[in-house]
């Protein structure tokens, strides 16, 4: 049964880990409060940075991660052909229901790209 799809106001909170072992783990981590969001962003090679979004650039940003639409992703991607690579994590929390959570390691849902690019990051595929 696929999950219903819910209103971009309704995302609270979205939390983004990829990377790998030769480029390190990269997290996102964006929150909404009441004047608009912030995404903090951390590595294991910098400290954190905070970006403040607007009311409208949160609202854009809620839309584009409704766009991926995750509810008919699967929870878990997996190429167990490949040992050593990109290893990733989104976990998605809506204002009325426990966080929904997916991963993968160097297999990827649909609208991967798009992903990505809401939050810059630039990977490495080879």
């Amino acid at each position: 049964m696929k999950k219903q799809v819910k209103s971009p106001e309704c995302i609270i909170e979205v939390e983004f880990e990829v990377g790998g072992f030769m480029y390190g783990m990269t997290r996102y981590q964006f929150k909404a409060n009441d004047m608009g969001s912030v995404i903090t962003t951390s590595s294991w090679t910098s400290p954190a940075n905070d970006t403040v979004l607007s009311h409208y650039e949160t609202t854009e940003f809620q839309k584009k991660i409704c766009e991926l639409k995750t509810e008919n992703w699967k929870k878990e991607y997996i190429d167990y052909d490949v040992l050593d690579g990109t290893e990733w994590k989104l976990i998605i929390t809506y204002s009325d229901e426990k966080p929904v959570e997916y991963r993968g390691s160097n297999a990827y849902p649909s609208k991967w790209d798009n992903l990505v690019s809401i939050f810059g990051y630039e990977y490495n595929d080879d």
